[in-house]
C-alpha cells in the first residue's frame, strides 16, 4: 500500500508538472488504488476459518474460538488424560482382593451375567458382600434401563384419561424415552452398578433401597467419595477411592467377619498390593465402611468419612483404543511431544503407556514416568532433563497440570492440554489450546476450553490438528495468490502509464476483476484438502509470521513474471501491431483476467507432482473456474455490461496473443518449480 501511494503521488506530481489532464491523472491513482488492495482477503479468511470449523465438527470436533483454528497447527505438545482419551473408558470389574490373600477374578462369561473364577463362590464372605454394598452406596451413576423405569413411572404418575387423539400421538413420545436409555455418570461407577445388578440382582435392589443422608463427592485431592445411608437403627458410611487414600482413613480391617485393627503393617501391605494391581494395568479402588448410631452435623457433616473398616480392592480393566497407537506414530513424525497427564496409579498408567508405545522401558532417558509427589522438585530445578524426557506423569493434581503447562509455555512449546472436571479449568484456560471431553466433561471445563471433543477420543485431537496446519496453509497460498496478482496489477498500471502516460486497466475493469479472482478461486484454495503429507513436517514455529521472506520472494518473483508478460502483450500490440487504445486495452484486460484465474495451479507446492496436487485435485478449485471464465464470456457478450467495462470486439489474432501472454507465466513458474524440485 505504501509502495502504491508513493507511485500514485510521484504520477500525479510529474503528469501534473507536464501539464497532463487532471481527470486521467485521478482516474489512474484510484486504478492503483483499487490494484493494491485485496478486497476479498478477509472475507476469504474468515470463510477458510469457518468452512475449517465446520470440517472439523465433522470429526467430533468443536472449536469455539476461530482463532484456535490457527494455534492447532502450531501445537508442540499434547497433555492428554488417560482415561476415555487413550484407553476407551468402557471398565469392567475385572478382579477383587480381599483379606487373607483372597483374589477372585470375574469371568463376564462373554457378557453375560459375571462369576467369580474360582469353584466356590464367595456368597458369605462378609467382605465381598459389603463390597457389593459400598459399590451401590458410594456411586451417583444410573443405569440407562433405571432410568427409563423412573421415567416411566413418572409419566405413569401423571398420566390423565386420554383422548383418541393424544393416544395416536403418543409414538412421537418413544425416540424421547429411547434418550434415557444410556448409562449416566463416571465409567467406574456405572461399571461397579452393572457388576453388582447382573451378579446379585436381589442385593442391589436391597441395598437401592437405602436412603441416604449424607455425601461427600469425589475430590481430586482428596481422592475418595463417600455416602451415609439409613440402615436399619443406625447408620452406614461407604467410602470408596484410591487405596493410599481409604487405608489413611481406616483404623480398622474386616477379616473373617470380624473388625480388627488395621497395624501401618497392614497399610503397607495393601498399598503394596494397590500396586501390584497398577502393574497388571488395572485401574484399583478401595472401599472401607462404618456402621454408626449417629451422624455429624453442622460444618462436621462435610468431612464424616473417616474410621473406617477397611475390606479390599477392586481392579478395573480399561483397555486402550486400538487406533491411538497409529496417531502416536503420526505425533512423532508431525515433531508433536505427546504427554499423559492422569490422576491414576503409576503402574497403571505405565501399562498403558506400554500397549500405546508411549513408554518404553528400555529407554527411560527419552520416555520416562514421573509422580505427582516428585513433580515440584522437577519443576524447582534450572536444568531439568528428567522432566523434558518424561511422558507419563502419574498420580498428578489439577494445580500441577497448571505448573506443567506454564513450564512447557515457558520454554516456548505450543500446549494443548485436556481436561474434563471442574478443577481442570485453570490448567485449560492458560493452555494455548485447551481441549474439554464432550461425554464426560463438565460444562464449566467446556466453557473456558477452546474446543470440545464429542468422542472424548485422542485421535480426534489429532485430526484437529492436521486440520489446523491445513487451514493455516490454505490461508497462506490464497494470501501470495491475491498479493502476487494484485502486485503485478500495480507493476503493469506503473510500467505502462509512466512509459506511454496512457491507463493500460480502467478502474472499472479492474474492480470487475478483482470481483472474480479475489473471492471464487481465493476461496476454493481457503477450502482445499491440503498436502497429504502435512503431517510429516514439523509444526510452524509461532514466531514465524503468515508470510516468511521465502513467501514475500515468490509474491515478488510471481508479480514480475505476470507483470513482464502482460505487459510484454501490450506493447507488442501497441508497437507491432499499433492497435487502438482500445484494443490494447483489452488485451491487457483479458490476458491479466486469465493469466491471473490460472495463476492459482501455480499454488502447488515444489515437491508436488505438476498434474496431481492438492490444487487439481480440489474440486472447488475447478467449479471456481468454470464459473469466473463463464462470467468474463458473459461480460464480453452481454453489450450492456460490455459498454460498461469499455470492451470491444477483438480479432483473431489479438485472441491468440491474449492466450500467450496468459499462459507464459503458468509456463515459466511451474518449470522453475519443476527445477527446484530436481535440484
Amino acid at each position: 500500500i505504501w509502495v502504491t501511494i508513493g507511485l500514485a503521488a510521484a504520477f500525479l506530481l510529474f503528469g501534473w508538472i507536464s501539464g497532463k489532464e487532471l481527470y486521467q491523472l485521478i482516474q489512474t491513482s484510484i486504478a492503483w488504488t483499487i490494484a493494491a488492495i485485496p478486497e476479498g482477503l478477509p472475507i476469504v479468511a474468515s470463510i477458510a476459518l469457518a468452512r475449517g470449523m465446520l470440517r472439523l465438527a465433522r470429526k467430533n470436533v468443536i472449536v469455539k474460538k476461530l482463532e484456535a483454528v490457527e494455534t492447532l497447527g502450531e501445537t508442540t505438545v499434547i497433555f492428554t488424560d488417560k482415561t476415555g482419551t487413550l484407553t476407551k473408558n468402557k471398565l469392567t470389574v475385572n478382579t477383587l482382593v480381599l483379606p487373607h490373600n483372597v483374589r477372585l477374578d470375574i469371568d463376564w462369561n462373554n457378557g453375560e451375567k459375571p462369576s467369580v473364577k474360582d469353584d466356590e463362590e464367595p456368597k458369605e464372605n462378609d467382605n465381598f458382600i459389603n463390597m457389593l454394598k459400598i459399590a451401590v452406596l458410594a456411586n451417583e451413576a444410573k443405569l440407562g434401563d433405571e432410568k427409563k423405569e423412573d421415567q416411566q413411572k413418572e409419566d405413569t404418575k401423571k398420566e390423565e384419561p386420554r383422548s383418541k387423539k393424544t393416544d395416536q400421538n403418543s409414538k412421537d413420545d418413544e425416540p424421547e424415552n429411547d434418550k434415557s436409555n444410556k448409562d449416566e455418570g463416571d465409567p467406574i461407577e456405572i461399571a461397579l452398578l452393572a457388576f453388582v445388578k447382573q451378579y446379585n440382582k436381589e442385593k442391589y435392589q436391597q441395598f437401592k433401597k437405602l436412603e441416604r443422608k449424607l455425601h461427600d463427592p469425589f475430590d481430586s485431592e482428596t481422592m475418595i467419595m463417600g455416602t451415609a445411608n439409613k440402615d436399619g437403627e443406625g447408620f452406614y458410611i461407604a467410602g470408596k477411592g484410591a487405596a493410599n487414600a481409604i487405608l489413611q482413613r481406616s483404623e480398622k480391617i474386616l477379616i473373617e467377619g470380624q473388625e480388627k485393627d488395621i497395624s501401618d503393617e497392614d497399610k503397607e501391605s495393601w498399598n503394596k498390593k494397590n500396586d501390584q494391581l497398577s502393574d497388571e494395568g488395572l485401574r484399583v479402588l478401595a472401599f472401607g465402611y462404618k456402621r454408626t448410631d449417629s451422624l455429624p452435623e453442622g460444618e462436621k457433616s462435610e468431612d464424616f468419612v473417616y474410621g473406617l473398616t477397611f475390606i479390599g480392592l477392586i481392579g478395573f480393566i480399561d483397555p486402550p483404543r486400538k487406533e491411538v497407537t497409529d496417531v502416536l506414530a503420526i505425533c512423532r513424525d508431525a515433531g508433536i511431544k505427546v504427554v499423559m497427564v492422569t490422576g491414576d496409579h503409576p503402574g497403571t498408567s505405565r501399562n498403558v503407556g506400554e500397549e500405546i508405545d508411549l513408554y518404553d522401558e528400555e529407554e527411560q532417558d527419552r520416555s520416562g514416568i514421573l509422580a505427582g509427589k516428585d513433580l515440584q522438585a522437577e519443576l524447582d530445578k534450572d536444568h531439568n532433563e528428567k522432566l523434558v524426557n518424561t511422558t507419563i506423569f502419574s498420580r498428578v493434581s489439577p494445580s500441577q497440570k497448571l505448573e506443567l503447562v506454564k513450564h512447557y509455555q515457558e520454554k516456548g512449546e505450543i500446549a494443548a492440554m485436556t481436561g474434563d472436571g471442574v478443577n481442570d479449568a485453570p490448567a485449560l484456560k492458560r493452555a494455548n489450546i485447551g481441549i474439554a471431553m464432550g461425554k464426560r466433561g463438565t460444562q464449566v471445563a467446556q466453557e473456558v476450553s477452546d474446543m470440545v471433543l464429542k468422542d472424548d477420543s485422542f485421535a480426534s485431537i489429532v485430526k484437529a490438528i492436521e486440520q489446523g496446519r491445513i487451514i493455516f496453509g490454505n490461508i497462506r497460498k490464497f494470501i501470495i495468490y491475491q498479493l502476487s496478482y494484485h502486485l503485478s496489477e500495480i507493476l503493469i498500471i506503473a510500467l505502462i502509464s509512466f512509459t506511454l502516460f496512457t491507463l493500460p486497466l480502467l478502474p472499472l475493469q479492474l474492480l470487475f476483476l478483482n470481483l472474480l479472482s479475489d473471492v471464487f478461486p481465493a476461496l476454493a484454495l481457503g477450502v482445499g484438502e491440503g498436502n497429504p503429507g502435512i503431517m510429516k513436517k514439523p509444526p510452524k514455529d509461532p514466531e514465524e509470521p503468515i508470510l516468511t521472506r521465502k513467501n514475500w520472494f515468490q509474491i515478488a518473483l510471481y508479480g514480475v513474471i505476470l507483470t513482464i508478460s502482460i505487459s510484454g502483450a501490450y506493447y507488442y500490440a501497441h508497437f507491432v501491431w499499433e492497435l487502438e487504445k482500445e484494443i490494447t486495452n483489452n488485451v491487457a484486460f483479458f490476458s491479466l483476467a486469465i493469466g491471473q484465474l490460472i495463476h492459482v495451479f501455480n499454488m502447488r507446492e515444489a515437491e508436488e507432482h505438476i498434474f496431481k496436487n492438492q490444487v487439481t485435485r480440489n474440486k472447488y478449485i475447478w467449479m471456481a473456474l468454470a464459473l469466473c471464465f463463464a462470467l468474463l464470456v458473459a461480460a464480453y457478450l452481454i453489450p450492456t455490461i460490455s459498454n460498461v467495462l469499455s470492451f470491444h470486439p477483438m480479432e483473431p489474432r489479438a485472441w491468440i496473443l491474449v492466450v500467450i501472454a496468459a499462459l507464459t507465466p503458468l509456463v515459466i513458474i511451474q518449470s522453475l518449480k519443476s527445477i527446484k524440485k530436481n535440484l
